[in-house]
């Protein structure tokens, strides 16, 4: 006998789909990597007042307006956790073909107007490459706790089922009073998880740009992006007390799709024979069109060291849209004659004002926009400010020497949480109940540089620092558990000027 039977309305059920997205799918789709050409990153990705690099195509556009030559370049990464393991669809490292791009100048010699410029990149927005591994003590709570507190309403997750099919925990109807309660088979202690990701987010950016008097430059690019990302889960439970009691669940999502946007941006050089310049940028939402399914899978072994059950429920496949927030961005850098570069720039989104629809509405007024879940982006995320320093030494001939800093600060508030408890459709495809709260990001990058008549090879090497407090569900009394999420990336960029 399936619980959704026990508790849900068939008239219900018929108007509501199948969702599973949250705040935390919508932060991972908001955020971006350091990534682009090796120059781009030796320099901490600090080139948006700089220009002429095929990087700024997406952060500046106005970046493109800069060329004189026509080029072309491709670059390739490998990407290690310290700390991460072989799980899943991941290793400790893996490669990347992280970046391919070509520039067409035209040179039109106008009083004014002296380029107009075209410029394709192809590049890796997001590496959802992860890994978490984290055990300790869960309070005295328990996931069961999670689960049995929404067993009554109408759209508790997936989770629920397979759960219930396992023998996790158990239904009591009082008869005559007509009361049902939902009592956890067994008391947790500890717990332990694994979580893989993987996949990525593509970027391709189209541009135009001109280049006025050699002084003001704009640009516009339409950028489009593909969805491709991959999660896993392990977790277990048990009782210290009495270590034949088990309670096993494990989750698979995939989620899949496309979306787009525009860019906009000027740089300018207000004294012409000076090379001080500023620039000004702006991008659009990125509007998200997005395919989720997963399945959840629990086990449970009572204290007689037997199965008492198992259960597997599957989400079936489900649309829906994602419209992340505006991002704005201004930057100043100068050059020392033909010696150094230097770039800084401040960058700011708001996370807060994204949000969640759906194509066809999800209830009886046929409502698109999920306003409930819009309530939960607005108290777990918050504004998201990054700053970026860059600088370039062209210390021998045709030799260069890059560094920058990257700072990117945490996307979450402090008490952000998971919330399955709440109105709407958001929860109810939900196949598992954990999450993290990513802290700030320290990026430290160098860089190298060859050049040789039109050829040019770059070299980066990117290290990030970053902290997760993870939590296998949510519950006052469970314990924080910390875990380092730094990498290592190493990036290689071929590419001809002609």
């Amino acid at each position: 006998m399936k619980l959704r039977l026990l508790t849900l309305s068939g008239a219900l059920l018929a108007l509501m789909p199948v969702i599973a997205q949250d705040v935390y799918e919508v932060e991972s789709l908001s955020s971006q990597d350091l990534n682009g050409t090796a120059r781009y990153v030796g320099m901490g990705g600090a080139m948006n007042a700089l220009g002429a690099d095929l990087s700024t195509i997406g952060s500046n556009p106005a970046g493109i307006g800069m060329y004189r030559r026509n080029d072309v370049a491709v670059t390739g990464s490998i990407t290690s956790q310290p700390n991460g393991e072989k799980f899943l669809d991941i290793n400790k490292a893996r490669t990347s073909f992280d970046q391919a791009g070509i520039v067409f100048k035209t040179n039109l010699g106008g009083s004014s107007l002296k380029y107009i410029n075209f410029g394709f990149n192809y590049q890796k927005r997001n590496n959802f490459k992860k890994y978490i591994n984290v055990e300790g003590s869960t309070g005295g709570a328990s996931q069961m706790d999670e689960l049995t507190a929404l067993a009554p309403y109408d759209n508790y997750p997936y989770l629920l089922d397979a759960a219930y099919d396992a023998g996790a925990f158990n239904i009591i109807n009082n008869g005559a009073a007509g009361e049902v309660v939902y009592t956890p088979s067994y008391n947790a202690t500890n717990n332990k998880m694994k979580k893989a990701q993987w996949g990525y987010v593509s970027q391709y950016d189209f541009n135009v740009s001109m280049n006025f008097n050699h002084q003001v430059y704009v640009g516009v690019t339409m950028g489009v992006y593909d969805v491709d990302k991959h999660s896993g889960t392990d977790y277990w439970e048990g009782n210290a007390a009495d270590p034949n009691i088990g309670y096993y669940m494990n989750n698979d999502e995939r989620l899949t799709g496309t979306g787009f946007d525009v860019k906009a941006g000027v740089i300018v050089r207000p004294i012409k024979d000076n090379p001080f310049r500023f620039g000004l940028s702006v991008a659009t939402p990125i509007w998200y069109d997005l395919t989720y399914d997963g399945n959840a899978y629990a086990e449970y072994t009572n204290d007689n060291w037997a199965t008492n059950g198992a259960g597997e429920k599957y989400s079936a496949p489900f649309d829906y849209k994602i419209r992340t927030p505006w991002k704005f961005n201004v930057s100043a850098a100068t050059t020392i004659g033909k010696i150094a570069a230097i770039d800084a720039e401040y960058e700011y989104s708001d996370y807060s004002t994204a949000n969640v629809s759906y194509p066809d509405g999800w209830d009886r007024w046929n409502n698109v926009k999920d306003q409930y879940l819009k309530e939960e982006i607005k108290h777990n995320l918050k504004g998201v400010s990054t700053v970026r320093v860059g600088a370039e030494v062209n210390f021998l001939p045709n030799c260069f020497v890059r560094a920058g800093y990257n700072y990117v600060s945490s996307p979450f508030e402090d008490n952000a949480s998971r919330n399955l408890n709440i109105d709407g459709p958001a929860p109810t495809g939900a196949v598992g109940t954990e999450y993290v709260n990513l802290g700030a990001i320290n990026r430290l990058t160098v860089g190298l540089g060859y050049r040789v008549k039109g050829f040019y090879m770059d070299a980066a090497y990117q290290y990030q620092n970053q902290e997760g407090k993870v939590y296998g569900f949510q519950s006052a009394n469970l314990p924080e558990q910390k875990f380092a999420l730094n990498r290592n990336n190493f990036m290689l960029t071929l590419g001809y000027k002609f």
